[in-house]
């Protein structure tokens, strides 16, 4: 475990007062700067802006106090037999880049920072050496050097351009000593141009040293990067592998989406999942609302902003920022994408979280995930209108099934009560459980007309609507109004086929629920569009509540409207009824 793992399990504790014989509590300065140490490998202050590899910059700051003190003692060691014979100049110059130096070891330079401020400090300190050896002989001082220490650590702080600014300036400032002491700086002597030689020497040497240091910590970083990518990448690819190799095998749309909620809560792990489902881009179906409410059926007008929003564009869309505007009022953060296939929008998936905003792996891995759901769903419907489509068959077998085994069964059994019931000595329960075979068997017969009942060429469904309605009302004591009006033109025999089976559906369902006393059934045909409306004036329901997976009725009647193409609206209200619409366009149809 590194420095920097540690980090995070560092508990600091202040301390009133130390116990006896207790070591003294550790200050809040001195701790913060040990939390500096451990999160930047070592390095100090002085180099926390510096972008060099963890291990060149915890030996930058030890190099430089070397330098600087190397400097120091060379002046002190060559100057000492001066200062011993009362030679003012060198006292002052010694006192003053001592002075300097154990200032600039307790307040380093910010190498690298590129505020203002930070830049002017190494020339600064060119300034102030330059005064100080000025008074000393200027560049044959045996402090010269402490200069040209100044300058290697501003080219290699900031650059060789910083370096040569903090030299000149220090030139500049051992002239203006010279003139206002009357010292000879001895600017042509062999001594002052080997220091100047050496020093310009030293500032491009730093400056270079710096230049490829930074430049393999470039790389470093790239080639981390790299590595953290393919490693993102590997296991995006991995999620996108196992989302493809499981979603498609479902073409059924419940199970295809229960295997789309799994993968996501698992990659992603959203407080928020959503997804809704289209056919002609119109109204919006509810699908998967995992943390947030939909109607069972919403028009594209009324999609939320966000959803909205995303539908019209061809990419994810992430936004960090959405407190107050998300799904869910608590979603501070959220990512949403289209979901296209075969050039059209078949739906749109969120996801939202409360906190801090999604990874860049998570839009990442939803921008994958988007095709693979978008085909998922596309498949699963047409699968499920192929199935619709091709049940009549099996709705005939099961009505032949039903009629030669259970009807006949219950036959037999009504006759064996009946026989018993005749005798003088049979009970009046036994007289109640014929009633009860007899009305088994009259629900059975009303079952297999109704499993019977279809539309043909010969017989279209404005003829056997009035069968069915016929049927419903000898049964049941509520009043039905049939309208049909405009072409008398069919529709192609599947598609009145399962506008049939909605209208039992519809009408089973207000037999059950709706307790109502007046039905309305409107067949309209026009030459672009055809439909069916069902309205009762029953109790109702509350369509915000939606509908839940077990309310077969509703939704078999939307999975048959989707079946066709047609678009289903189901609106009602508590006490006011409800209405049923499916409208069909006709020139898709036929």
């Amino acid at each position: 475990m590194t420095a920097t793992d540690t980090l995070d399990t560092i508990d600091l504790e202040i301390v009133d007062s130390p116990r006896a014989g207790a070591e003294p509590p550790v200050s809040v300065a001195d701790a913060a700067s040990a939390l500096q140490v451990l999160r930047h490998g070592g390095a100090d202050d002085s180099t926390l802006e510096f972008d060099l590899p963890p291990s060149v910059k915890a030996t930058v700051s030890p190099t430089i106090a070397a330098l600087r003190w190397t400097a120091v003692l060379f002046g002190i060691l060559f100057g000492a037999a001066r200062s011993a014979d009362g030679d003012l100049a060198i006292v002052v110059t010694t006192t003053l880049v001592l002075f300097f130096t154990t200032w600039r070891s307790m307040l380093p330079l910010k190498l690298a920072s590129g505020r203002r401020l930070h830049r002017i400090k190494p020339v600064t300190d060119g300034l102030i050496l330059g005064l100080a050896i000025g008074v000393s002989d200027g560049l044959v001082s045996p402090f010269a050097f402490a200069l040209l220490a100044a300058a290697t650590v501003a080219s290699f702080g900031w650059g060789a351009g910083i370096g040569a600014a903090c030299f000149g300036v220090g030139l500049i400032g051992t002239w203006i000593t010279a003139i206002l002491t009357g010292a000879d700086p001895q600017w042509t002597s062999q001594a002052a141009l080997g220091v100047v030689v050496a020093t310009i020497a030293a500032i491009l040497f730093a400056g270079f040293a710096r230049a490829r240091l930074l430049d393999a910590e470039r790389r470093r970083l790239a080639l981390a990067g790299r590595v953290d990518n393919l490693a993102e990448t590997n296991d995006l690819l991995s999620i996108l592998n196992r989302v493809a190799r499981t979603i498609p095998t479902a073409l059924d749309l419940r199970d295809a989406l229960n295997t789309t909620r799994e993968q996501i809560h698992e990659a992603i792990e959203p407080d928020v999942l959503c997804i809704l489902s289209t056919d002609a881009g119109k109204t919006y179906e509810a699908q998967v609302t995992d943390g947030c409410a939909f109607r069972p059926s919403i028009d594209a007008d009324e999609l939320p902003e966000l959803l909205a929003d995303a539908v019209g564009r061809d990419h994810v869309v992430r936004r960090d920022q959405i407190a107050g505007l998300g799904l869910d009022p608590a979603s501070t953060s959220g990512i949403y994408a289209p979901l296209r296939t075969r050039d059209r929008v078949v739906g749109v998936i969120a996801v939202e979280r409360a906190g801090g905003p999604f990874p860049d792996s998570a839009a990442t891995l939803l921008a994958g995930l988007t095709d693979v759901i978008a085909l998922s769903i596309d498949n699963a419907r047409w699968f499920g209108r192929l199935r619709t489509l091709g049940a009549e068959e099996e709705r005939s077998r099961i009505a032949r099934d039903l009629h030669d085994r259970i009807g006949q069964w219950l036959t037999y059994i009504s006759f064996e009560v009946e026989r018993l019931a005749s005798d003088d000595e049979a009970s009046d329960e036994l007289n109640r459980l014929h009633g009860d075979v007899q009305t088994a068997i009259d629900e059975l017969r009303e079952t297999l007309r109704s499993l019977r009942t279809s539309v043909s060429a010969d017989r279209p469904f404005r003829e056997v609507v009035k069968e069915v309605i016929d049927r419903f009302t000898s049964r049941r004591s509520i009043e039905i109004d049939l309208v049909v009006e405009g072409d008398e033109n069919a529709l192609p025999v599947p598609i009145e086929n399962e506008l049939l089976r909605i209208t039992q559906e519809a009408l089973n369902n207000i037999d059950k629920h709706a307790k109502a006393s007046f039905v309305e059934i409107l067949w309209r045909v026009e030459p672009a569009v055809a439909m069916l409306r069902v309205t009762d004036n029953g109790r109702g329901f509350d369509l915000k509540t939606g509908v839940r997976d077990t309310a077969y009725g509703l939704v078999g009647m939307r999975e048959r409207a989707d079946a066709i193409g047609a678009e289903i609206d189901i609106d009602s209200t508590p006490g006011d009824g409800t209405s049923v619409t499916v409208t069909i366009d006709r020139t898709t149809v036929e």
